[in-house]
């Protein structure tokens, strides 16, 4: 019984011995084979463009463009969500939108519209628009790869926004929505990798996606500067360079300074602004003012005009809820506002059971 025993081990030995070599020789395999990784192990970060479009008019010729770096070293993935309705200047023709010039050309050809639009791109944010990697693909097939996962096709569903801002935020939680993925919902997206218009090899894409999902980096939503007139949204070129300098490009977020908060009170919920004013006055933040907001807003939206980041971040903890965007606007006054929405709760001695509905 004893010998028997010592001969199973053994064997349960040796198959766990040759599991292990298995194991390492394909990770060897990959990460040495693995273009993504290639690419980013002397810079420590790898950089992406993707583009959706819609060429079955399902999603109101909804166009999506975003510059994304991965950094490695801080953990952080950096999206940048270009305004595809800025108009793109260019000499001896009539300025137009980044969309209307795409499906202008998409009628012609889809491969040249795809390429005319990253060269209308380099046109609105210059090398920014440079990438290592791209990945450009349909609204329709986006869908298929990701419409199993409820939240996901939701998000994807919602079409008309009130505001700017609600738009920004559905972008977002479609992009947090994606990382939050089960490991197994990955699997089924590279049986369809065929369907997909990239440059990055399915091997280096598995990798990827698995690695992003392990680390769950913090993401650093940006909304492209711009300008809006009366009939159009233009570039904001000076404040296009200044975020690129200052935010995109920077490796570290510590801002020690004192900045200046707005609160808005977004969730109808009486009270609120004034609630979360004096916590962030009593957790040492300089609270300018607060007043009521007439959109309401389902999730609490924090903005950060002029790149502080972490401290966003800070305020987003204390509350409890909120979502980052950065919207860096040399213009506006104040460093970051709050839009509180009716996610965010907040209860003292003044509340009344089942007093919800308020105008402050």
């Amino acid at each position: 019984m004893f010998q028997t025993l010592r001969k199973i081990a053994k064997r349960i030995g040796i198959i766990t011995f040759l599991l292990l070599i298995v194991f390492i020789a394909a990770y060897v395999y990959i990460y040495k084979n693995d273009k993504v990784y290639s690419t980013s192990k002397d810079k420590k970060s790898v950089s992406f463009s993707v583009l959706l479009y819609d060429i079955e008019s399902v999603f109101g010729d909804r166009l999506d463009s975003y510059q994304i770096v991965y950094d490695y070293k801080d953990n952080l993935l950096k999206v940048l969500c270009v305004n595809t309705d800025t108009i793109v200047f260019k000499k001896r023709e009539r300025a137009k939108s980044l969309k209307t010039l795409f499906y202008e050309n998409r009628k012609k050809d889809l491969g040249t519209a795809i390429d005319k639009f990253y060269s209308d791109l380099d046109e609105v944010i210059g090398n920014a628009s440079v990438s290592d990697f791209y990945i450009n693909t349909s609204f329709k097939t986006f869908n298929d790869l990701f419409g199993s996962d409820k939240n996901i096709r939701a998000l994807l569903s919602a079409n008309e926004f009130i505001s700017k801002d609600l738009e920004l935020l559905n972008c977002l939680e479609i992009i947090e929505r994606i990382l939050y993925l089960a490991p197994y919902k990955f699997l089924e997206i590279l049986k369809n990798y065929e369907y997909l218009n990239t440059d990055i090899p399915k091997t280096s894409l598995a990798t990827l996606m698995f690695k992003v999902k392990k680390q769950a980096p913090e993401i650093m939503f940006c909304e492209m500067p711009v300008k809006y007139r009366r009939t159009r949204i233009e570039p904001n070129k000076q404040d296009i360079e200044s975020f690129l300098d200052k935010i995109y490009y920077r490796s570290t977020y510590i801002n020690e300074k004192s900045i200046i908060i707005d609160v808005k009170n977004a969730s109808r919920q009486s009270r609120m602004g004034q609630k979360v004013a004096w916590l962030l006055r009593d957790n040492k933040f300089d609270v300018l003012d607060w007043s009521s907001f007439p959109i309401v807003y389902d999730k609490t939206l924090i903005k950060d005009y002029k790149g502080n980041f972490t401290q966003s971040l800070k305020i987003s903890k204390i509350l409890g809820t909120g979502k980052v965007i950065v919207s860096y606007n040399s213009s506006v006054y104040t460093d970051i506002n709050v839009f509180i929405g009716k996610d965010c709760k907040i209860y003292d001695s003044l509340d009344k059971k089942g007093d919800t509905n308020g105008k402050h």
